[in-house]
């Protein structure tokens, strides 16, 4: 009996020995499709071995075991057993390591080229490239990140956007640190690519003289989603995101400087968001920032921001098409600072409302890739600072070469109180890849 256990045993470590996968995979080279389907037809062969000792293991344990040969052998079963087992896991791990894409980076991200002609500014063409690094280094950590290579002010910037590494600890909580897009704030994190953005540029809000919020954030953060029928309700999600990251610093002109790369105290912002998905296409959240901010004086100043969104997609028949409703509202407050030229109430609130229809239901080709957008834009300024209230109202055409490619245009109406309007004439072409 244990020379033919033992030799079942041999012949399958020697399947593992002789496999040119498992070589090729430990030296780090490309590993075809053809010696990756190899491999994993020697594990379900092996699969099939285990079945039939198991089988010889179950017969043999129902004989009568009032000999000692009887004994040894199903000790002698037992241990091949085991040991096919061992290696049946170690070829298991060795096929998973080598999937393509496994263990690889992928590349992906965004580019863009554009026109715009405003009324207070020269007409100008420009472009950007932003490709994304995404590496899965197991099942359970992964790396992101994001250059930016943008043409501005008659040079190349060259930055990086975000740069990630990721810890899924379990099914609703993710653990990351380093750079990463702000969590607080919907459009920032999920909205602001230019092939997902629906028009040229971003509200005031976001990318305005004295926006809001940071676009990034340097720190930690843990975020996940939790399905609300494991709390006893019948549907919905709800999503969350907390972070701790460094603080920013209050500019002499009352706004803040967002580049964070260092904290100049140790006043951290801590902040997040709660966003509740009661069904599919349809979300509203609340975000929020609090910390500390160091004025020209060296003074520290309590900062706090409130953030209000509500996200509504849908395809639906009834109305021929896709409708996409979007709609943020920010509030900044930050403590008086007596510095000179900054002796006022540092209150800010601002956002948008964005509708947008593409009738993609339709049979004409030419028609369904269409789509209309218009967006409205308010922000509010402090009393006393040199920035100024203003509304803008944006009308947009947009034409989907493919669903990653897409060409906009789009007129905005921009009424500044106190200076001239500075209406605007924007094009753009993006593509995602």
């Amino acid at each position: 009996m244990k020379p033919a256990i033992s030799g079942l045993g041999a012949i399958l470590l020697a399947a593992l020995a002789c496999n040119p996968t498992v070589g090729v995979a430990e030296a780090g080279q490309y590993v075809s499709k053809e010696e990756y389907d190899k491999l994993k037809q020697d594990f379900e062969r092996m699969k099939v071995m285990m079945k039939l000792m198991e089988k010889r293991l179950l017969k043999q344990s129902a004989a009568p075991a009032n000999t000692s040969s009887n004994s040894e052998e199903i000790a002698e079963i037992k241990e091949e057993l085991q040991q096919v087992k061992q290696e049946a896991k170690q070829a298991k791990e060795k096929a998973k390591s080598v999937i393509p894409g496994f263990r690889k980076f992928l590349l992906t991200g965004y580019a863009f080229a554009g026109y715009s002609d405003s009324e207070q500014s020269n007409s100008s063409f420009n472009a950007g490239f932003f490709p994304i690094f995404l590496w899965r280094i197991n099942d359970d950590i992964f790396f992101e990140a994001e250059a930016e290579f943008e043409l501005e002010d008659g040079e190349t910037n060259v930055a990086l956007e975000f740069a990630q590494i990721s810890y899924l600890l379990n099914d609703y909580v993710t653990l990351s640190a380093g750079k990463f897009m702000n969590p607080a704030n919907y459009f920032i994190e999920r909205l602001e690519p230019a092939w997902i953005n629906k028009l040229p540029d971003q509200p005031l809000s976001i990318d305005g003289a004295n926006r809001i919020q940071a676009k990034t954030q340097l720190g930690a953060q843990v975020r996940g989603a939790i399905p609300l029928d494991t709390v006893g309700l019948s549907s919905g999600r709800l999503g969350y995101a907390f972070f701790a990251s460094n603080g920013s610093e209050l500019k002499n002109d009352g706004s803040l400087n967002h580049k964070n790369f260092s904290d100049i105290d140790n006043n951290k912002l801590v902040g997040g968001r709660v966003g509740f998905v009661p069904w599919p296409g349809f979300e509203i959240g609340y975000g929020f920032e609090v910390g500390g901010v160091r004025d020209p004086l060296n003074n520290s100043l309590d900062i706090t921001t409130h953030i209000a969104d509500a996200n509504y997609v849908r395809t639906s028949a009834v109305i021929g098409g896709r409708i996409d409703l979007r709609a943020q509202w920010a509030w900044r407050k930050i403590d008086r600072s007596h510095a000179a030229g900054l002796n006022f109430n540092n209150k800010v609130n601002g956002g948008y409302g964005q509708i947008a229809y593409r009738p993609s239901l339709l049979n004409l080709k030419w028609v369904k890739n269409l789509e209309t957008v218009f967006r409205y834009e308010r922000m509010n300024q402090p009393a006393g600072s040199r920035f100024y209230d203003e509304n803008r109202y944006t009308a947009g055409l947009n034409y989907y070469f493919a669903p990653t490619t897409v060409f906009k245009f789009a007129y905005e109406f921009d009424d500044r109180k106190g200076v001239k309007d500075n209406d605007t004439l924007l094009f753009q072409v993006a593509t995602g890849f």
